[in-house]
């Protein structure tokens, strides 16, 4: 065998390991690079999302005041026509005869304006100014729209601005509503808002209804109206199977007896079964003094 020099032999492993050293700086370089890379793209993606979403928010806010600004417009439109034909009417009233009605298109447009300004911005307020003064046509399509429960604060708001309207222009369009149950809380509260108990009648042929929710909404309507067939439903809400309507139930009852405060010994939190005590002595009590309520 013949051999190496030590010298070479130390040369040979010095290039080993400069070599070893020498391959692995870059490997080490490449990730870090990798992983730099990776840190500003992640960093460059959230810029362009925040910056996406705030333009987004941008245009959804310009849509919006668009929207409200086209049915502004249509409103003035409209007023301006009114004017204008009041204008021409009251002039010729004088040479030619009496004003004609208003223009049932434009009456029907601005409703339409103002229900849609309502569903959009809930301002109570501001329809009751608008639908009101037109309570004789725009009650009927509130009355409508009260299917609408998948808008709850729509819903609410339209039963607000009802309650302000005239009740001979409700009579018709509620009687109508009552009919469809999905409206029948919605209506309940409107009457037991105005008060009058002329109105309620529409209600008390409703009061054997099944459901212990529209139960309490037409009892406490009734008795709000100060008409005495609020008592009969409330009484079957008594024995609901849920501690809510029963709680609502004996909190509209007990101001109307004797003492204001009467349960018969009641109890919120048990069933029919165990409140059948209870349950008697409420019905014997309607029995003896129901027909002696608001007189």
């Amino acid at each position: 065998m013949k051999l190496v020099p030590l010298s070479v032999a130390s040369a040979i492993l010095v290039l080993l390991s400069c070599t070893s050293v020498y391959t692995a700086e870059p490997q080490d370089s490449l990730k870090d690079k990798v992983a730099k890379l990776e840190a500003e793209m992640i960093a460059k993606t959230d810029r362009a999302f925040k910056l996406y979403s705030e333009l987004t928010e941008s245009v959804l806010k310009m849509e919006r005041r668009i929207g409200d600004l086209e049915r502004e417009n249509q409103l003035l439109k409209i007023e301006v026509k009114q004017l204008r034909d009041k204008m021409s009417g009251n002039a010729g009233a004088t040479r030619e005869g009496p004003v004609a009605g208003p223009d049932l298109a434009e009456v029907s447009m601005k409703i339409e304006t103002a229900l849609a300004k309502l569903k959009a911005t809930s301002n109570v307020e501001e329809g009751i100014k608008e639908l009101v003064p037109l309570s004789r046509y725009s009650v009927t399509k509130m009355a409508e729209a009260l299917r609408q429960i998948s808008s709850p604060d729509y819903t609410a708001a339209l039963e607000k601005v009802l309650a302000k309207c005239p009740v001979e222009d409700l009579k018709g369009p509620l009687g109508k509503a009552v009919e469809d149950r999905i409206r029948r809380t919605s209506v309940s509260r409107v009457i037991g808002a105005v008060g009058d108990a002329g109105l309620s009648k529409i209600l008390e042929a409703y009061t054997g209804d099944s459901d212990p929710i529209i139960q309490v909404e037409l009892g406490q309507a009734l008795l709000a109206c100060k008409n005495r067939m609020g008592v009969p439903p409330l009484l079957r809400a008594l024995r609901a199977p849920d501690s809510d309507c029963r709680l609502r139930a004996i909190l509209l009852l007990k101001p109307h007896t004797a003492s204001k405060r009467e349960t018969f010994g009641f109890d919120v939190n048990k069933g029919a079964d165990e409140n059948a005590a209870a349950l008697k002595a409420w019905d014997e009590w309607w029995q003896k003094d129901g027909a002696k309520l608001f007189e």
